[in-house]
């Protein structure tokens, strides 16, 4: 269960803040109006959502197991519950016809902004924690 803390906690701190700003960059210089998702599209979603089930499988099995009592404690609480929050604004920030579409060639970087702001907060939170 350490492994998966692990690949977890570096990816969470060190990679997925890099590839968000990664795949904004992507997102606004390939934008075409109504293109058909490209690859980047469909993989980046994932990676989030891979990283919050991580994260909620140690969660959930340091519970039960009773390793870490501090874990339903605040301000650990909001860890798993804004990790849950970034995988849907991921989802958003790909959606081809979704609200924020609107904005043109910029529309993704208004979520991507917030997925950074989320995760980078959510890596302090977890040592804080």
């Amino acid at each position: 269960m350490e492994t998966i803390r692990t690949i977890h906690a570096i990816f969470g701190e060190r990679v997925l803040p890099l590839l968000i700003v990664l795949a904004a960059i992507w997102f606004v210089v390939t934008w075409k109006p109504n293109a058909p998702p490209n690859i980047v599209t469909r993989i980046f979603p994932v990676l989030v959502d891979i990283q919050v089930t991580l994260g909620i499988i140690f969660w959930v099995y340091s519970i039960v197991t009773g390793e870490s009592a501090r874990f339903l404690g605040f301000p650990f609480i909001l860890h798993p519950i804004l990790g849950v929050i970034a995988a849907g604004v991921a989802h958003m920030a790909t959606r081809p016809r979704g609200r924020i579409s609107r904005l043109g060639r910029w529309s993704p970087l208004v979520p991507l902004g917030i997925l950074l702001v989320i995760v980078v907060g959510n890596a302090y939170l977890a040592r804080a924690g």
